[in-house]
């Protein structure tokens, strides 16, 4: 065993996430995998290895370019996302000495690319002439914002198309600060007001958000697992935009409600509290194991009308309801900040590949709502293809007997700019302190 791998060991297995992260695999599943072996400030080192070289890792590769004699993407894997986590320590890290930086990428490559030379030589060469990077100029506005804000060509070209170019740079600043950690308060155990005094008195710092009714941002705390509020289940880790989805159905107490892609369950157990676990919720997901996640939220919050069931939405036949809730699968382009893993997984054909699925979840669940019910579609993504086209091309159809409805009167006021005259809500980029969601409430005329 190496004598400084207990050291290294964060920056041991943050290089093997980043290399699993090339292969496809998501980074918050290896970093929630790797927690239990770490101590807790190990773990938050861990994760702004991770987060911060993919945050970054364009702006990384091009100053690592500018100074190598070959391009970083043509060197091996392991040597490649070694430089790219040594020169994020090296740019961004105050607290990190440049020397521990370097020293430790050069002993993990003796381990992994063996290129131990050229590892030290090209970052200590950054270190020396980090100032003198000649970035990408205005000449070239998706270029410059690709490399400075590390975000895929084909993705800015589509936000500035729409958005413009000041507004784009702007959601791009955005989505490279750490997202947000937002609760709900489980209204059928306690209040708002309640909690929040309690969670001070556990030593966590926290504060009213400016949307959902029910949110607190954690600002710090010693851990939220640890909190005996979490574990009695005073509250649930979702994002405020996620909460004004839930609201925008309109549940109430004795409806009968289906939730189509339910898992993990924070949208499930958000109906059950507004319904004041009373009714019935079917949660539908097509991964068994991913129905786990839902009883366990549910138990723990004391959500009892939800009934967790494998089932493909797109083809599931069983009941009427009188509210259905549909949060689509999705390229999940809205939460990039939050998985910026995102970034460099997904390609522009994926939004396509998801449409098909996406129309017919919603074709064959408005099946499955009774006249006079309402319907929310949503997801998590900002592409047009995925959102308001899908909506539009369901009720083009000529014998729909659906209408779009203004959801307004069901969202908090400070939420009604997000909503626009269409009916649409969207939160990207208009507030840029939540997720990036898009939501439309439909009502079945009858």
């Amino acid at each position: 065993m190496d004598p400084l791998a207990p050291v290294a060991d964060p920056r041991t297995k943050a290089l093997e996430i980043l290399r699993a992260v090339e292969n496809g695999a998501f980074a918050d599943a290896l970093i929630e995998e790797a927690r239990p072996a770490l101590s807790p400030r190990d773990r938050a080192f861990l994760l702004e290895l991770v987060y911060g070289t993919l945050r970054n890792r364009s702006r990384l590769d091009w100053a690592l370019d500018h100074l190598s004699s070959q391009p970083v993407s043509s060197t091996d894997p392991w040597t490649r996302n070694l430089l790219r986590l040594g020169a994020y320590q090296i740019l961004f890290l105050d607290r990190v000495p440049v020397s521990a930086a370097v020293n430790t990428s050069v002993e993990l490559a003796k381990q992994r690319g063996r290129k131990t030379g050229y590892v030290n030589g090209l970052l200590r060469n950054l270190d020396r002439r980090r100032e003198g990077v000649p970035w990408p100029g205005p000449e070239d506005p998706v270029k410059r914002l690709s490399v400075l804000y590390s975000h895929p060509d084909w993705l800015l070209r589509r936000w500035i198309s729409r958005y413009g170019l000041e507004t784009t740079e702007e959601a791009l600043r955005q989505n490279n600060l750490r997202a947000p950690l937002v609760i709900r308060t489980n209204s059928l155990k306690t209040t708002r007001s309640a909690l929040t005094a309690l969670l001070i008195e556990q030593g966590a710092e926290v504060r009213e958000t400016r949307y959902a009714p029910s949110a607190l941002e954690i600002l710090s705390s010693p851990g939220l697992s640890a909190l005996p509020a979490f574990q009695v289940g005073l509250f649930m880790v979702q994002d405020e935009a996620a909460q004004l989805i839930a609201l925008m159905l309109g549940a109430a107490p004795d409806d009968a409600v289906l939730d189509a892609c339910a898992a993990p369950g924070g949208k499930a157990t958000h109906l059950a509290e507004i319904m004041e676990n009373r009714g019935r919720i079917t949660a539908l997901d097509i991964d068994a194991g991913r129905l786990n996640r839902i009883r366990e939220n549910s138990r723990r919050l004391g959500a009892a009308i939800i009934e967790p069931v494998k089932a493909d939405a797109s083809k599931y036949e069983q009941g009427r309801y009188d509210r259905v809730l549909i949060d689509a699968p999705c390229s999940g382009l809205g939460v990039l900040r939050r998985h910026p893993d995102g970034r460099w997984n997904k390609t522009e054909s994926d939004i396509l590949g998801r449409c098909r699925t996406q129309a017919a979840i919603l074709e064959n669940c408005a099946g499955l709502l009774k006249p006079g019910g309402s319907l929310v579609y949503a997801t998590c993504t900002t592409e047009p293809e995925e959102n308001e086209q899908i909506i539009e091309s369901f009720l083009s159809a000529s014998d729909r007997t659906f209408v779009l409805d203004d959801p307004r009167p069901l969202l908090p006021q400070a939420a009604h700019h997000l909503v626009d005259s269409r009916g649409f809500l969207r939160t990207f980029p208009a507030a840029p302190d939540m997720d990036g969601f898009f939501g439309a409430r439909l009502i079945r005329a009858g």
